[in-house]
């Protein structure tokens, strides 16, 4: 009898270790005009040949991407604006991330062919403050995109925490339900 229960619980155990593995993510940041991101499976392997579809804040289909084999993505975009990203894995496992407009500052947006031209044309030209500006704040971006990638794979992933909690509550319904049992036998 406790053999059974040891294997019940080994296996609700292995059960919750692969349902976590599956467990999808989707990790996105903005780099000058460029989306970056990448897709994993939240214990750490990469989500390689996962679907990204980004939509604009309208929702309409801006870009359908497939990862590379480090799970991967890139995407230069048209204009700053908010954009949802949704990643699937193909085995029915989705996630989503939101880009905010804010996420864009110091990006260079392409202009639109289908605007009117003013009357009047002025060259612009961008002081050494303003260029400087835009050249830290891509350096930045390309600097600390990555590292946010990395804290966010680093909480996604399963702590010691997680698994000793996780051993406690299957060792605590095993109890709830060998005291039930032997509260019915009892009664017989």
């Amino acid at each position: 009898m406790v053999r059974q229960q040891c294997l019940v619980a080994l296996l609700l155990l292995l059960a919750s270790s692969v349902a976590q593995a599956h467990l999808l993510r989707l990790f996105a940041y903005v780099e000058g005009g460029r989306i970056h991101g990448s897709v994993y499976f939240a214990g750490g392997g990469n989500a390689a040949g996962a679907r990204v579809r980004i939509n604009s804040d309208t929702g309409t289909a801006v870009a359908n991407l497939i990862t590379d084999p480090q799970g991967e993505f890139s995407y230069a975009v048209e204009a700053p604006g908010e954009y949802l990203l949704t990643a699937d894995s193909g085995d029915g496992h989705q996630a989503r991330w939101r880009i905010r407009r804010d996420e864009f500052t110091g990006a260079t947006a392409l202009p639109d062919p289908n605007a009117s031209l003013p009357a009047i044309r002025e060259p612009a030209v961008p002081s050494r403050d303003a260029e400087l500006s835009i050249l830290v704040e891509q350096a930045v971006a390309r600097q600390i995109g990555p590292l946010r990638q990395q804290l966010q794979r680093q909480a996604d992933r399963a702590r010691l925490s997680d698994i000793i909690g996780g051993i406690g509550f299957i060792f605590g319904i095993a109890g709830l339900l060998m005291w039930w049992r032997a509260s019915n036998r009892d009664k017989r």
